[in-house]
């Protein structure tokens, strides 16, 4: 936790990146806004979804949209740096914060596996519709599991931030 708020500071030195990770919540939680509620809409993401928003599914909503913004800003900040970044789990944290919302939440998944089912016919049948039933059933686990994914992101590149040799003189562009 310590090495997480250490980053933060760092990071958020600057107006540039906090305006970054303002931006990218805004975008990602309205994604997450319109997607989520999506399984009561009959796969119809947008505008449409948001009367079907739940308090659960908004907190799920907020909680991803931040972890994702403050992600991708301390990646932005590693490369600007020239720092290593840990891309395993930033790629894994993302995937799993964004990928498993849409699975569930949509019909990706059943049209992917009649895309699948038109190339080898033995697949055709009630698979896609069990799967993505299983996911729309357990989806606070899943929801849950794709934060902890963030999480372990977001500690993975503020523990690159926190190691990085800080220089007290910033640029001029960062200030």
């Amino acid at each position: 936790m310590e090495t997480c708020l250490q980053a933060l500071k760092t990071v958020f030195r600057s107006r540039r990146y906090q305006a970054l990770t303002a931006a990218s919540f805004a975008l990602f939680l309205m994604l997450y806004l319109m997607t989520l509620p999506a399984a009561f809409t009959g796969g119809r993401v947008g505008f449409i979804a948001l009367p079907f928003l739940t308090m659960e599914l908004a907190i799920w909503s907020v909680v991803m949209a931040a972890l994702i913004s403050i992600i991708i800003t301390f990646v932005v900040f590693l490369v600007r740096q020239g720092m290593a970044v840990s891309k395993a789990s930033t790629v894994g944290g993302v995937i799993g914060g964004v990928v498993g919302p849409v699975l569930c939440c949509s019909p990706v998944l059943p049209v992917t596996m009649s895309f699948i089912a038109g190339i080898y016919p033995a697949l055709v049948g009630p698979s896609a519709w069990a799967l993505q039933g299983f996911i729309a059933t357990h989806q606070s686990e899943l929801f849950a599991t794709a934060t902890l994914l963030l999480v372990f992101a977001l500690w993975q590149n503020a523990r690159r931030i926190e190691a990085a040799p800080n220089c007290a003189v910033l640029s001029q562009g960062d200030s």
